[in-house]
């Protein structure tokens, strides 16, 4: 019975190490997603007010899940992984971005910003 236990453990351990490593490279699923590219913000809106980018406010997202996002007096870098229906930023740049067909959404500190993806 201590060896059936025993055996039991070690199966255990080894399959839960299995699912741990599947697991834990988030960013690998980014390749070849299309996300990845360059993507300019067009529109803002606060609440019903709209208005089209008059800075250039640029995010380039990159297949290795890292990337850069620029307005026109700063450049930070970042690191993004895909989150059900859009992905998700971390760094300077915290944001979560929704998918809306062929641009993305973000909201940042109460702003919502429409991205298009650039050619």
């Amino acid at each position: 019975m201590k060896r059936f236990i025993s055996i039991a453990v070690v199966s255990l351990m080894i399959l839960s190490a299995l699912l741990l490593a599947a697991c834990g490279g988030s960013n690998g699923d980014v390749a070849g997603s299309r996300y990845v590219g360059t993507w300019k913000a067009t529109t803002m809106s606060i609440g019903d007010k709209s208005a089209a980018v008059e800075d250039e406010w640029i995010l380039e997202l990159k297949d290795d899940g890292t990337g850069t996002f620029s307005s026109s007096d700063d450049t930070s870098k970042l690191t993004w992984a895909l989150v059900n229906g859009g992905f998700k930023t971390k760094g300077d740049m915290k944001a979560t971005f929704k998918d809306d067909g062929e641009n993305i959404k973000a909201k940042v500190i109460g702003v919502n910003l429409v991205f298009e993806k650039q050619k």
